[in-house]
């Protein structure tokens, strides 16, 4: 088995190369590739707030905060105000920020599926439902903290 230790140096590589792929091929949606994440993760999760964003993302809450702006600007994400805690806005996508998450998942999702075709020795469902896996016990940590 490989040490657990190199764990870091392959997660790390594969996060930096995709990232970089990414951005070179959402380049015509005026994007970056973290700031596209953020897109996919509001697509997925609509109506969190932005504390709630950044807890559950794993960022620095002021790095959310930068990239919300930007996406505000760009009319992508809106900010409604929370009922029940007048202080927090809810975030959620406009259409046109759901049509560009869409575009950013097929890109993701064929960058992978390319990936994963010239890996032979790695089967794509098995790493999602071990990687899944991880970050489920990651996120059960992070609350018990």
């Amino acid at each position: 088995m490989t040490q657990p230790i190199t764990f870091n140096k392959y997660i790390a590589s594969i996060y930096r190369q995709s990232k970089h792929d990414f951005n070179e091929q959402i380049a015509a949606l005026d994007l970056r590739a973290t700031t596209g994440d953020l897109l996919l993760f509001v697509a997925d999760h609509p109506g969190l707030t932005q504390r709630e964003i950044a807890h559950q993302m794993v960022l620095d809450p002021s790095l959310v905060a930068r990239d919300l702006r930007a996406l505000t600007t760009k009319q992508l994400v809106e900010r409604t105000p929370d009922p029940q805690d007048g202080r927090a806005q809810r975030i959620t996508l406009t259409p046109t920020g759901y049509q560009q998450a869409d575009q950013i998942r097929q890109v993701m999702g064929a960058w992978w599926q390319a990936l994963f075709a010239t890996t032979p020795q790695a089967n794509a469902q098995v790493t999602g439902q071990q990687l899944a896996a991880i970050y489920q016990t990651l996120q059960q940590r992070q609350e018990r903290n």
